[in-house]
Formats: structure tokens, sequence, C-alpha cells
């Protein structure tokens, strides 16, 4: 099936690459943001679930509204929003600012990425998979690019927010003009928050498996850069997350084409990545390992879009309410594993920490391998 380039995906993919670059550039700064503001490692998971607590608390709440009052108004609000909180970052030198900041970015990253997923489900119902999975490539297009510009010190970590900004805003001005979007009629309930979707197992089951698989991400990416610095003495940890990026989009790419036999590749996917999170944690050559941050990249690919596209599609009637909820599910692993991560650190070596990653993606298999048993739709 051929692409349909309308203005909704083109604002899609330029929403995305905003939030992709301040995803990618915020793990790339980290450590640099952390010293600016004479925060320890401890702390720096504490800094990450800031903004994650939002990526929590509001996809859940607004993605119900966005079914009764119309998404492209949510999107506005909420993309105005982390239009404001990235602002506050990239201007604030005083850190309980700063915090409000990462908030009000969470709150805008976590309803737009749910409730604009929502809206090319409800667009492009036939081959939604496809088009989450491309606007998802432009998000991690965005997230190689910031990285790849802080390790070359062509912008610092202020600009990474100012820039994420700009973009987000252009993006507001695309959607502002664009109409015409498919209305689905919504599911009847006079309920903010629409509890009735965990009486399915399987989306129960689809819930935790994208909490552990944010989880993931986060694990590894926020804390990649610091383990290239301190287990190798190497400057090279800017480029492995832009690379972890880079197989990421193409992998995205790619399946955007064609993507069959979904619950399949979900669990060879995470058994893959277990595996090389182990090597990961052998590893004693920073070559080594930049090649296998290139290996995590391209086997976490597809996931993240095929977890919420099964998700979608059980009730189609309510997509803004399943992708806030599955949103919410991502919240709350961004924000519980990079709290875990620092516990780890504390006490031993950061590679140490990937064996806990690895542990986690064997849960996340075999989780999915009972979701396709009860998802007997798919």
């Amino acid at each position: 099936m051929k692409f349909k380039i309308e203005k909704k995906v083109i604002f899609a993919c330029i929403l995305m690459f905003s939030l992709g670059f301040e995803m990618g550039g915020f793990q790339a700064v980290l450590r640099e943001l952390s010293l600016y503001f004479s925060i320890g490692k401890v702390s720096w998971g504490f800094l990450v679930s800031s903004q994650y607590l939002g990526i929590i608390i509001m996809p859940v709440v607004f993605g119900r509204v966005a079914d009764r009052i119309g998404k492209k108004q949510v999107l506005l609000v909420f993309m105005s929003i982390f239009i404001i909180g990235t602002c506050c970052i990239g201007l604030s030198s005083w850190l309980p600012l700063t915090v409000i900041g990462f908030f009000l970015t969470g709150s805008g990253y976590g309803v737009c990425e749910s409730v604009s997923t929502a809206l090319l489900s409800d667009q492009y119902a036939d081959s939604a998979h496809r088009y989450m999975n491309l606007s998802q490539a432009f998000l991690c297009i965005g997230a190689v690019i910031a990285p790849i510009l802080t390790s070359l010190q062509a912008i610092n970590w202020r600009l990474v927010f100012l820039i994420s900004s700009g973009v987000s805003l252009i993006a507001l001005i695309v959607l502002l003009f664009e109409g015409g979007f498919t209305v689905v009629p919504s599911y009847s309930s006079s309920r903010l928050l629409d509890i009735s979707l965990f009486n399915s197992k399987a989306f129960v089951l689809l819930f935790v498996t994208m909490m552990i698989y944010v989880g993931l991400e986060n694990g590894f990416g926020y804390f990649t850069e610091s383990f290239f610095y301190d287990a190798y003495a190497s400057s090279w940890g800017g480029y492995a997350i832009s690379l972890y990026w880079a197989s990421m989009a193409i992998s995205r790419v790619i399946t955007s084409m064609s993507s069959q036999h979904i619950f399949k590749q979900l669990r060879v996917r995470f058994i893959l990545v277990a595996v090389v999170f182990i090597a990961l944690f052998v590893s004693n050559s920073p070559a080594f390992a930049l090649l296998l941050c290139v290996a995590v990249g391209a086997c976490y690919g597809p996931i993240w879009s095929y977890i919420m596209s099964l998700s979608a599609g059980m009730y189609p009637e309510r997509t803004a309410s399943v992708t806030g909820l599955i949103s919410s599910a991502c919240g709350i692993g961004g924000a519980v594993y990079p709290v875990f991560m620092s516990a780890i650190i504390a006490n031993a070596p950061l590679g140490s920490g990937y064996l806990f990653l690895s542990v986690s993606s064997l849960v996340a298999f075999l989780l999915i391998l009972v979701a396709h048993r009860r998802a007997v739709n798919y």
C-alpha cells in the first residue's frame, strides 16, 4: 500500500522530530546538566523522573478528553505546554524552575505523542502501524541529530531544549491550518478515567509490556553516555546514542513498508535485546560496545509502534483513551527505570545495570507470549 503524504502525516513527522530531539538531546546532556546544577549521580534518575511524572499523569486523563472534544484541540493545547516547558529548561538557571519545566515538557510530550498516534490510527485505520512507524522514525532522527550536535559541541544543553521548542512551534502552525479529520464515534461514558479497558487481559499484558519497554529505552539511553565515560574513559557516548537512534530509525522505516506477524516479531526482538545487553555487560572494548549500541536500536525498532497499534486496534472507538493509557505506561516505565538504574550504579559499576535490563527484556518476552494467546483477534 502506498503512503499518502498528507499534511497530517507531515505534521506527525515534524512533531515527532521535535519530541525526539528533546529526548535524545536530554540523554546526551544529562551529565552536563547535572554538573551545571551540581547534583550527583544518584539524583540523575530523579531529574529524568520529573519529566516522566508528566508523561504518567496527563495522557491518561487527556486521552479521554481528546476522544470527547477532538484530538486537534487537545494537541494544540499540549504542544503549547511542551513549548513552554522546553523554554523554561532552556532559559532557566534556577533548579526548581528547571524541574517544573521538565514536568511541563513531559506533560506535553506524553499527550502529544499519544494523541497524535491516535489521530493516525483514526485517519489511516487500515495501515495505522505503518504511519506510526514512519512518524516514530522521525522521532528517532531527531534523537540522532541532537547527540551528534552536542558531541561536536555545536550546541550546548540549553539549545537542545530551545531547538525542540522551535520545531514544535512549526508543527503547531502546520496543525493549526489543517482540517478534514476523520471523526470516530466515541465510546459513551461520563467517566474521565476509562478503566474499563483493563477488563481485557490482553490489554493489561500490553500495558505492562509497554511499561517495561520504555523502561528499557530509558535505562539504556539515559546512562549510556555516562557508561562510556566511566567504563572506557571515552567520549564516544554521544556517538553511541546517535548510532543507537539511527539504527532504530532505519529499523522503523523498513518495518513501516511492510509489517507482518507482529507478535512473533515482538518475541524475537525482546530475546535479541536480552542477549545484546549481556554482551554489553561483558564487553571490554568501546568499539565493540559501540556496535552493540547499534544492535540495541535495531532490535528496539518498531516495538513501541507495534504495541501501540495492537492496543489501539482492540478499541477503535476509544483510540485516544487507549493510547493515553499506554502512554502513561510509558511514563511509569520511563520514570521508574532511571531510579532503579541510579540505585544499581550507586553501589556497582555502570555496566551492571545492563544485566537488569536483560532480565527485564526476558520478562517482556514472556508477557508478549501470553498476550498473543489472549488477543484472539490478532
